[in-house]
């Protein structure tokens, strides 16, 4: 695995991100609240004005990671320590973002058969071309927007979190990545027609054990595009083949099913236990190294 910065690069800067990326995660959606907008059903889309505050939303992590490293080291120097400068070949690039699009899918895939076997979720038939294509068309003009989420999270959160124990910042990096949709998902944007006592702590799970696997892919990868992939593949492809594979007469509870809901926790924790046996089986390795260099 790479290490996704230096340990001089992950010293500073963790509260100004913090406190910016939450504040500005609040700001963007004063207009939803002041309009009273709540998301009360499944079935109900979402307004112009709530796209336009989401995107904004969006976009805050990027800009203040940005801003913070380009004001300590210089905007050039800035792409290097985001991770932005690609360090490997194109096609690893591309091999890392193809596996990392197929994560997300998959822990859907099995959260959907167990929602099935208990009676959640009632599959109808299988996606074709023409449900695939749009989804394809809308992930690619929405790159950006996951660009403005991973690359503060990835890019700038995880490299200060992991200086503690890897796989420990990768649990706190999912925490704070749920707990920073608090304005959205208070608003039913995650789990309509539920209590805000109930929306939010689920939230907040499935972004640790979710924002755990996307992190994980950021440090086997060494690549901000993979996380940025696999976030993408999440919304774009995930939540939407969710409710198009269950049919038009089918009302999906996305807190039952789908890659959001509770039926996908255990296929996601066993994700999260397996990136803790890799990280423990790695340190393992590297132990007597250590010890053998320490001797000399």
């Amino acid at each position: 695995m790479r290490r996704t910065n230096t340990p001089e690069d992950s010293r500073p800067g963790l509260a100004p991100f913090l406190a910016i990326s939450f504040v500005g995660a609040w700001i963007t959606m004063i207009p939803l609240w002041l309009g009273g907008l709540r998301r009360t059903s499944a079935a109900q889309g979402t307004p112009p004005l709530a796209a336009l505050c989401m995107i904004l939303m969006m976009l805050v992590p990027a800009l203040t990671a940005f801003a913070l490293t380009a004001r300590r080291h210089g905007p050039r120097e800035a792409v290097r320590v985001l991770g932005l400068a690609r360090t490997t070949p194109w096609r690893h690039e591309v091999h890392s973002a193809a596996t990392a699009i197929t994560i997300p899918l998959a822990l859907t895939t099995v959260g959907l058969t167990l929602a099935t076997l208990v009676g959640w979720y009632t599959p109808a038939h299988m996606p074709g071309p023409a449900a695939i294509t749009p989804l394809v068309l809308s992930a690619l003009v929405s790159v950006p927007l996951y660009f403005g989420e991973e690359l503060g999270w990835q890019g700038y959160l995880l490299p200060r979190l992991i200086r503690h124990g890897k796989f420990r910042g990768l649990l706190i990096g999912g925490a704070i990545w749920g707990a920073w949709h608090v304005p959205m998902t208070a608003l039913g944007g995650s789990y309509p027609g539920h209590s805000v006592l109930l929306g939010i702590p689920v939230a907040i799970v499935t972004a640790m054990l979710l924002g755990t696997v996307i992190a994980a892919v950021r440090l086997f990868t060494g690549s901000v595009w993979a996380a940025v992939a696999a976030h993408l593949s999440l919304n774009e492809f995930a939540l939407p083949l969710t409710h198009d594979v269950s049919g038009p007469d089918h009302l999906v509870d996305p807190l039952l099913a789908g890659p959001l809901s509770i039926s996908t926790w255990p296929a996601t924790t066993l994700a999260v236990l397996g990136i803790w046996l890799a990280y423990r089986r790695r340190a393992g390795y590297q132990h007597p190294a250590a010890q053998q260099r320490s001797s000399a």
